[in-house]
């Protein structure tokens, strides 16, 4: 608008006159573009209570879950319930908007969940039913865990993480490495328990479980969000004598070796009557995005995914 109420009050004469207003053209759009903010959530600097998160761009009203910025928070991954299977997708940000769902490109005819994705946006942890060869005589499709890695020509084939384990689901790693993930038995129950196995000398050692005061007996912890340096941990946690719906978001810190503070639920403002989990604290810490079940026609109608601003200060103590 500058530049132009210039060029409104100073008709062009000649061919040096015409040249200041539109260098001052260029400069003004150019600094607008230098002005724009790089990151998309910037938009969610007021969100005290939680919001769809771009609604209908990623929030769309249907069945899917799991929330992991990549890229500085210009790329999301999460998944998303096809009629027949479940499957992986990323979105990316063009500036102004966020690009339709794209499938993961190994991601075919097998069932995919709980995407980790490293801040670079090239190392991927998933579960998945991919069939693994136990031996030259059984192959079994149980859910494991498996990585790929992105390189100039695209992913790798993804590959087993932990041999011969069951029932293993949403990893989670952190900066010395460290793969946190959650264990549910195959016998049918709800007993799910989040253990850890530490990165050592490029593999990773022996899992560890977090204490009782974080696992229980009988019911399930999962979908465990931890900080980049363990600080904490927030959790998805059923049948708590707290949880306020059917799955609460819980917060709990690293208070010395695997000892871990009691959980404490994040609480009305942020949990619902609804289900609440997959949670993802952005990597300045300003954001919580999590998936939830509320203001759909029933419980388990759909599911969206929400921001709202966070302070793990809040919960501390």
């Amino acid at each position: 608008m500058i530049a132009i109420l210039v060029v409104m009050k100073n008709p062009i004469r000649n061919s040096s006159q015409f040249l200041f207003p539109i260098l001052l053209l260029v400069f003004v759009s150019s600094y607008g573009q230098l002005a724009a903010p790089t990151d998309p959530l910037s938009q969610y600097e007021r969100a005290e209570t939680p919001v769809k998160l771009f609604p209908g761009e990623i929030s769309i009203d249907g069945m899917q879950w799991n929330n992991v910025f990549a890229q500085n928070n210009r790329k999301i991954f999460y998944c998303q319930q096809l009629p027949n299977r479940a499957r992986l997708v990323s979105q990316e940000f063009d500036g102004s908007r966020f690009s339709k769902p794209e499938p993961i490109p190994f991601d075919t005819i097998y069932n995919y969940s709980d995407p980790y994705v490293n801040p670079r946006g090239d190392h991927l942890i998933f579960m998945s039913n991919l069939p693994y060869r136990v031996n030259k005589d059984s192959v079994t499709t149980h859910f494991q865990l498996w990585q790929s890695h992105k390189r100039s020509e695209g992913w790798s084939e993804p590959e087993i993480v932990f041999p011969n384990a069951t029932g293993v689901g949403y990893p989670w790693k952190t900066r010395d490495g460290t793969l946190f993930y959650s264990l549910q038995p195959m016998d049918g129950t709800r007993n799910s328990n989040i253990f850890f196995a530490p990165y050592e000398g490029g593999r990773y050692g022996t899992p560890v479980a977090l204490p009782p005061n974080v696992n229980s007996i009988g019911r399930f912890e999962g979908d465990a969000f931890v900080a980049p340096d363990k600080e904490y941990l927030i959790f998805a946690g059923f049948d708590r004598e707290d949880n306020m719906g059917f799955s609460d978001l819980y917060i709990t810190f690293h208070i010395g070796e695997n000892k871990w503070s009691d959980p404490k639920s994040l609480g009305p403002d942020i949990n619902s009557e609804g289900y609440d989990g997959s949670p993802y604290v952005t990597e300045d810490g300003k954001y919580l995005i999590f998936t939830s079940s509320r203001n759909s026609p029933g419980a388990n109608s759909y599911f969206n995914h929400y921001i709202v601003k966070f302070d793990t200060e809040t919960y501390r103590g």
